[in-house]
């Protein structure tokens, strides 16, 4: 399980070190594709084939299906750290993602998302407001116990 949220800077060739605590998620490799907002997620590769599979269950002769595979598949990038840590992170996702040098990884459980840092502040001033945190929550069966 991916937590947590880390600043970190591109370098010049695009690459991203990904945290020390979050690399061995990433031994077998990993898939970066485009977020559902403006950002990447970046998904172990075993993790991302269980998406995949998801995905062709769905019929291709709907508009909606077919954008989804679009934004996934097309956008997707396999790719492998280095003996750093690093990631390199291709131009067209860097440019979708609006990253410059300064981004924000952010453990989202079963994968990570990559954020321009002004739009992760604009993100978090959204997820800290308590009355939309309210009803969003209420929703949910969060009980850890009977």
């Amino acid at each position: 399980m991916f937590l947590g949220e880390f600043s970190h800077t591109l370098d010049d060739k695009g690459r991203i070190t990904i945290p020390a605590k979050l690399r061995a998620g990433f031994a077998n490799g990993l898939v970066i594709t485009r977020g559902f907002e403006p950002c990447l997620m970046i998904y172990p590769v075993e993790t991302f084939r269980v998406l995949e599979q998801k995905a062709h269950s769905l019929s291709l002769t709907n508009p909606a299906n077919r954008s989804i595979f679009r934004l996934l598949f097309g956008g997707a990038s396999d790719a492998s750290l280095d003996n750093l840590g690093r990631v390199v992170v291709p131009e067209y996702l860097r440019t979708f993602a609006g990253l410059q040098t300064q981004a924000v990884i952010v453990g989202a459980g079963q994968y990570l998302e990559v954020w321009d840092v002004q739009k992760w502040g604009e993100q978090l001033t959204q997820l800290n407001d308590s009355e939309t945190n309210a009803r969003r929550f209420s929703e949910l069966d969060l009980a850890t116990g009977p």
